[in-house]
């Protein structure tokens, strides 16, 4: 068992259950090892807590990387882009619970708050690209990135709208 078969083991547990099953045992019994196993590669939970904001940080910029290589492509294709990004369940899962955990974490709420509002720049560029005003394109990008949000908190009790269904509300969002 590796230091990264333990991170991962736990971010997957984060994804499935949430901050509160992040606990020893509960990871011992998860990934079938004892806790001496644990023990070999961190100190105390702490520092394995540490080592998955880390790695969920390393994820992001991954992503942010992700959204900058949008800034070079037609704004119509960032668009569809940034609508396949929101309806991705593999990052639901993940970023629900990292939101999750930011409420009681403060440099994981730090980047949670860093890239929404690398997120929100993105888009509020793309509205400025497609021609509106400041204002305009200030209260579509708020919009849309409330949307990715609500669809990442409401996607346990509300009809998970389609992807055809989220195009339609980008659409909407971005047509004059």
């Amino acid at each position: 068992m590796s230091y990264d078969d333990w991170v991962n083991g736990a971010l997957d547990l984060l994804a499935r259950e949430g901050v509160t099953a992040i606990r020893i045992p509960r990871l011992c019994e998860e990934l079938g090892v004892t806790k001496g196993s644990f023990y070999w590669h961190f100190d105390d939970l702490e520092q394995l807590m540490a080592a998955m904001a880390d790695r969920w940080g390393e994820m992001q910029s991954e992503a942010v990387r992700a959204l900058a290589a949008l800034d070079s492509i037609p704004v119509e294709s960032r668009i569809e882009q940034m609508a396949a990004m929101l309806v991705d369940p593999q990052h639901w899962m993940v970023e629900a619970s990292v939101r999750e955990w930011s409420r009681t974490d403060d440099t994981v709420a730090a980047a949670v708050r860093a890239l929404d509002q690398r997120i929100f720049r993105t888009v509020q560029t793309a509205m400025l690209d497609l021609g509106f005003e400041p204002g305009q394109a200030r209260l579509r990008a708020g919009a849309m990135v409330y949307l990715g949000i609500g669809l990442i908190h409401g996607r346990d009790n509300l009809p998970t709208p389609t992807p055809e269904e989220v195009q339609a509300v980008i659409d909407l969002l971005a047509r004059p």
